[in-house]
């Protein structure tokens, strides 16, 4: 019955990938289409796997699934007990992926194999949206944009049904309708789905919704230097009233600091050092040494205490390297040379790098554009708050993955123009994707 079930919906999937608009026109070519899904399911069957066998009590996904037989049973004949289980907004938000199982369930007849191939489709058609945002915004670059579906740590904890999927998921959603209105003007309806989106984003992880309302303003004011002045004043206006009259309300450095305290109060085996805060602006300042290593370059290879957090060092090196060359690149990269005397002259061979007679000089190419802005601002605001609150190495590589696509993405894509990238690009453009 389950592997009837099991083919069933893969079927539908595919004939779904093959024939819905918005997959078609992001260029990718159907097979590779249908090959990037069923890596992606394939992962995620490897990832539950995994858990099963290495992780302590097989971890979250096999727990929720777990929880969702006793919540289904308590919803169905003790509805007291699962309002008790529910009684409090902490509670709700927590048992959002429990919910998610449970509805899974019923089209699964509870089997989790198919639990995972069917959530895997929604949150597929979030990494399209990502990666339509990435070929627009970085275009002649199907490297970087590729890297929607293929980044080990993101493929890792998203092909599963697990908090991170459901985020990156929204994340897609948000971003593509938010690029939409930037380049298209404002909609009510496109604005309604970014609200949806941040909203459903607040309800799974708050201090994921807070680490994207610096990058989104950031982005608008990168993108639109005409309004920047008006979009900046208001940010000062905004910024001052909230700093005047809700932050002192809110104890920022005191939420921040219980919400450590929750993790600093977790057992596991790759804890990490770092400093408690106890709720004032100055421990926030201390604190930020470590925060840092934790959150950018944790664990380091050899450290977390078991094999697997090799490769999520090993990615996260590669990446920082990436990010030394670019800026490397771009601060070693002379401006346009002034021409030669003899350039100048009538009739004289030009290069192609050589500047028209009286052209000024035109300064370097910016690392970044309004998107890749964007990408930084969110990643390592991201990044240090995980290192804030986050000390094993296990959890912090898991809400980090969240965050590794933008901070690998503009840098990635100042470097399109060496050869090996060039090459690359080439090939992506020429095998794997039509031309928009």
């Amino acid at each position: 019955m389950h592997l009837f079930l099991l083919i069933f919906y893969y079927i539908g999937c595919a004939c779904a990938i093959a024939k819905m608009r918005f997959i078609r026109k992001s260029g990718i070519r159907p097979a590779i289409l249908q090959a990037l899904f069923a890596f992606h399911v394939a992962v995620g069957w490897l990832h539950n796997v995994i858990a099963w066998r290495y992780y302590p009590e097989h971890g979250d996904v096999w727990n929720n699934f777990r929880v969702s037989f006793l919540y289904r049973h308590r919803l169905t004949s003790e509805f007291n007990l699962w309002l008790s289980d529910n009684d409090t907004w902490t509670h709700i938000s927590h048992n959002g992926m429990v919910y998610i199982q449970m509805l899974l369930n019923c089209f699964s007849f509870d089997h989790l194999d198919i639990n995972t191939l069917l959530f895997a489709f929604p949150v597929f058609l979030g990494n399209i949206a990502l990666f339509r945002v990435l070929r627009h915004c970085l275009p002649g670059d199907p490297l970087t944009a590729i890297c929607v579906f293929l980044l080990p740590s993101v493929l890792f904890w998203t092909s599963v049904v697990h908090r991170e999927a459901v985020l990156y998921m929204l994340l897609g959603f948000l971003v593509y309708n938010f690029q939409w209105l930037l380049a298209h003007g404002f909609d009510w309806r496109r604005a309604g789905y970014c609200l949806l989106c941040f909203l459903l984003i607040a309800y799974f992880r708050s201090a994921f919704a807070f680490t994207l309302l610096p990058a989104l303003y950031a982005w608008i004011l990168a993108d639109k230097p005409r309004i920047r002045r008006k979009l900046l004043l208001a940010g000062v206006i905004t910024g001052g009233l909230l700093t005047l009259f809700i932050c002192p309300v809110l104890d920022i450095p005191g939420a921040i600091a219980r919400q450590q305290q929750e993790f600093l109060g977790l057992e596991g085996h790759s804890r990490l050092p770092l400093p408690t805060l106890d709720g004032t602006w100055s421990s926030l300042l201390h604190i930020l040494p470590a925060a840092i290593r934790n959150g950018w370059f944790e664990p380091l290879p050899g450290s977390g205490g078991q094999l697997i957090y090799w490769a999520f060092s090993l990615e996260l090196l590669l990446i920082w390297a990436i990010v030394l060359l670019a800026i490397g690149r771009t601060l070693l990269r002379p401006k346009n040379p002034a021409p030669s005397l003899h350039a100048l002259l009538p009739g004289a061979p030009r290069s192609p790098h050589t500047p028209p007679p009286g052209a000024p000089l035109s300064p370097r190419e910016p690392l970044f554009n309004a998107f890749g802005v964007f990408s930084l601002l969110f990643a390592l605001i991201g990044m240090l708050l995980i290192g804030i609150l986050v000390p094993f190495a296990g959890a912090i590589v898991r809400y980090r993955s969240l965050y590794l696509l933008f901070l690998l993405a503009p840098f990635l894509h100042s470097l399109r123009t060496l050869p090996p990238f060039k090459t690359t690009n080439t090939w992506f453009s020429k095998n794997l994707f039509y031309r928009l």
